[in-house]
């Protein structure tokens, strides 16, 4: 003889599917990318790399994670190794890393982080179970359906799921002329962690610039 569910179990496991599913919302896109029409430089050979954040671990390590990925025919460096302190005159760092021979800088920074509630309202929901062999349906009587009706009857209470976008604009300058080469957009909609969102973000900005043909080795 099969083992018939109840209704308590149905409801737990379709409660955990959906625990299940709202951990895995979290995605992170390119939204917008645009390249100098003027640039006909091909690929860049050496970047310096800036992350705009004030935590300094999470700064230090989307830096590293941006030059761990750059392709072969690329060599970058972390702003962070190139400075003992954060340097706030621009024009100081623009001339130390021509100096050196950085032929661009890639800079990253947050620009938004929105949050939003919405609210799902209590739902009632009709938890069927089907009638075991030899045994009347129980729709047979008015009586038993009726009481039937009310029992598989499972109301869901109303609750608020809340969800985070963050926004990071990234943008490529090619030196010693300053100007901006290319420029990209991503966001991220509820991100699990910070260290899986900049991963996910470094992925996406360096395999764009691999594809405009501005890092890597020239074809």
């Amino acid at each position: 003889m099969k083992h018939v569910m109840s209704s308590t179990a149905v409801f737990r496991l379709a409660a955990a599917a959906f625990v299940v599913l709202l951990g895995g919302c979290a995605s992170t896109s390119l939204t917008s990318s645009w390249v100098s029409p003027d640039y006909q430089g091909g690929p860049l050979k050496k970047l310096a790399v800036f992350v705009m954040a004030k935590d300094e671990s999470i700064r230090r390590f989307a830096e590293d994670q941006m030059v761990q990925r750059m392709p072969a025919g690329t060599t970058a460096s972390a702003g962070y190794a190139l400075f003992d302190k954060t340097e706030v005159d621009h024009e100081k760092v623009r001339a130390a890393l021509v100096r050196d021979g950085y032929e661009g800088v890639l800079v990253s920074r947050l620009v938004s982080v929105d949050k939003s509630e919405t609210y799902v309202p209590p739902q009632a929901n009709f938890v069927p179970i089907r009638p075991m062999v030899g045994i009347s349906p129980y729709y047979g009587n008015f009586g038993g359906y009726y009481g039937y009706g009310y029992t598989m009857m499972q109301t869901t209470p109303g609750y608020t799921v809340e969800s985070t976008t963050i926004v990071v604009e990234t943008i490529l300058y090619k030196l010693p002329d300053d100007k901006p080469v290319w420029t990209g957009t991503t966001k991220t909609f509820d991100p699990r962690s910070r260290p899986e969102m900049v991963q996910a973000i470094a992925q996406l900005v360096e395999a764009e610039m691999k594809k405009m043909g501005l890092i890597g080795a020239a074809k």
